[in-house]
């Protein structure tokens, strides 16, 4: 298997703390009107985010849902200690469920149908199998409960690597990552949840090169 550089990304400390401190960023307001638009307020007692990273968009869902249980994902030692620490300092929850999985390799040990609401940024462009990684979010999220992913979308170079270029990484390393990080269309990432089963799948682009998308399970 070709080697993973994004990964790399998840244990270096720097690294770790320059996504903190770009979470308003990734996470900005385009994202939470597009999020606004495709889910309501609803209550959701169990929330999960699969690939968590630092654990502040779990703890703003966790809130924005008032779940008392949140489950936080990630391959990264780094990552799940400071989402531990966030989702403590940020948040009433009642119960923290930290978990370390590979998601190419590993099983996730999580009941089935006990999720009300799962979450997963940035990831489906690092999985090896994005239909697997979805089919197994599928069965862990109960009936009634919704799915949303966030990525990176294919089909405007030039837009990725200005926006890119403005946040700091160069132009030609932003081409370089460009076909790794905007692996799939939106319309690529709707049919992977119908295909792994949820329904009523609905997708937001943001900027042309991001897109929120959303699934219902039945």
């Amino acid at each position: 298997m070709a080697h993973n550089h994004g990964k790399d990304d998840w244990t270096d400390d720097e690294r770790v703390q320059r996504m903190v401190k770009s979470y308003n960023v990734r996470y900005d307001d385009e994202f939470w009107n597009a999020f606004e638009l495709l889910t309501n307020r609803d209550s959701r007692s169990v929330v999960a985010d699969f690939g968590c990273g630092p654990g502040l968009l779990l703890a703003d869902i966790a809130n924005r849902f008032k779940a008392h249980t949140a489950i936080a994902l990630d391959e990264s030692d780094q990552m799940l200690a400071l989402a531990e620490t966030y989702l403590k300092e940020r948040t009433e929850l009642k119960s923290i469920d930290i978990q370390k999985v590979n998601f190419d390799a590993e099983k996730i040990q999580v009941d089935s149908d006990s999720i009300d609401f799962a979450f997963s940024g940035f990831m489906l462009h690092e999985v090896a199998s994005p239909s697997d990684f979805v089919t197994k979010v599928y069965k862990l999220v109960k009936s009634n409960g919704i799915c949303v992913v966030y990525d990176f979308v294919s089909g405007n170079e030039e837009m990725f690597a200005k926006t890119m270029s403005e946040h700091g990484m160069s132009e030609e390393q932003a081409r370089k990552r460009y076909p790794h990080m905007c692996k799939h269309s939106a319309d690529d990432i709707v049919e992977i949840l119908e295909k792994s089963g949820f329904s009523d799948c609905r997708a937001l682009i943001i900027g042309e090169i991001r897109a929120v998308v959303v699934g219902l399970k039945r």
